[in-house]
């Protein structure tokens, strides 16, 4: 649970404010007017919120593609492994020879 502490309190009370917050390593909501202003947290805090957000943007973005290649399969686009073989031995054959000869040497 949050802890609520008033906004003049940030002013007045700040190392306390800062000591709790790296204690408790929870958010708390400064209020003003009795309403909710701002949220305070420990830099520990707050780099562990952001990492595990990354986390689940990156989760997110897996899943998403996942889904669009489970569609392009139901759709039949995809190729064979034996189809990605002709189509890199038909580019390897028209490939010009010089390029392949740079292509060898360098990586001989």
């Amino acid at each position: 649970m949050y802890k609520i502490i008033p906004s003049t309190n940030l002013r007045n009370k700040y190392n306390q404010i800062s000591e709790l917050a790296r204690k408790e390593q929870k958010p708390i909501v400064l209020t003003k007017n009795g309403e909710g202003d701002l949220v305070v947290m420990s830099i520990e805090l707050f780099e562990k919120k952001e990492l595990e957000y990354e986390e689940k943007e990156m989760e997110l973005e897996f899943y998403k593609q996942l889904f669009e290649d489970e569609k392009d399969i139901e759709e039949g686009k995809f190729f064979t492994g034996d189809q990605v073989s002709q189509m890199l031995s038909k580019f390897i054959k028209e490939d010009l020879p010089e390029v392949r000869e740079k292509i060898r040497k360098q990586y001989s």
